[in-house]
């Protein structure tokens, strides 16, 4: 076991605004399959690699936001996520979101508390949701838990033409403490992977379906 930085998939997804053909390049292909692509790649000066997950949502962007928005019903999107609460709420699309992650043992449970930004382009309609691990936040870190501090997460979702939504994520998280190896590769991967198909399946869930957030403007041709 070696202190290893590394991509936490329970804890969300971050992704970049734009990104160069030559960074795109640098993207590997890990897994495909139902419609679901993660990659990876290489960061300078970290010791594990970046994630990147997409796939096409066939739901309004209404809904696809509800279900991210739910903090709630985190442990349905993602299985390792045992708890997640919102903290200083400052407005429906900025407000912080304190996350609990059961870890397989002998790894210690991790606990982080995320800055949440949601915007949404007026000319092109896409939604970035960012999240952004805060230190000394509240509330303290549980005895036995590690907490995260050096963390970014954000989701793109793109409509398009048909009423769809084209999802990407991208993660990049140092976990404050040793990981095995194994256990990384083993959630790198599946973790995203997971979640992106249950993104796609709980938005067409009725109390999803029929959501209409206040801040999000859907495209004409969705409403």
């Amino acid at each position: 076991m070696r202190k290893l930085r590394w991509l936490i998939p329970s804890l969300l997804f971050a992704v970049l605004p734009s990104l160069s053909p030559a960074a795109e390049a640098d993207w590997k292909l890990e897994k495909d399959k139902d419609g679901i692509q993660v990659y990876t790649r290489a960061v300078e000066g970290w010791s594990i690699r970046e994630i990147r997950g997409v796939t096409h949502v066939p739901a309004k962007l209404s809904s696809v936001v509800a279900v991210i928005n739910d903090i709630a019903a985190q442990g349905e999107l993602n299985e390792y996520v045992a708890e997640a609460t919102v903290q200083n709420r400052e407005s429906d699309a900025r407000y912080q979101v304190y996350a609990l992650t059961k870890m397989p043992w002998p790894v210690s449970n991790r606990d982080i508390v995320n800055q949440r930004s949601i915007s949404q382009d007026p000319s092109s309609l896409v939604v970035t949701i960012t999240d952004t691990a805060v230190d000394k936040a509240s509330p303290p870190p549980r005895n036995g838990v590690v907490r995260i501090v050096n963390s970014k997460q954000v989701w793109t979702l793109t409509p398009d033409a048909k009423g769809g939504v084209n999802a990407q994520m991208q993660l990049l998280s140092d976990p404050n403490g040793p990981i095995p190896a194994s256990l990384i590769n083993s959630m790198s991967i599946s973790t995203p992977f997971k979640t992106l198909g249950k993104l796609k399946a709980l938005a067409q869930k009725p109390q999803y379906a029929s959501a209409r957030p206040a801040f999000i403007k859907e495209p004409a041709a969705a409403q």
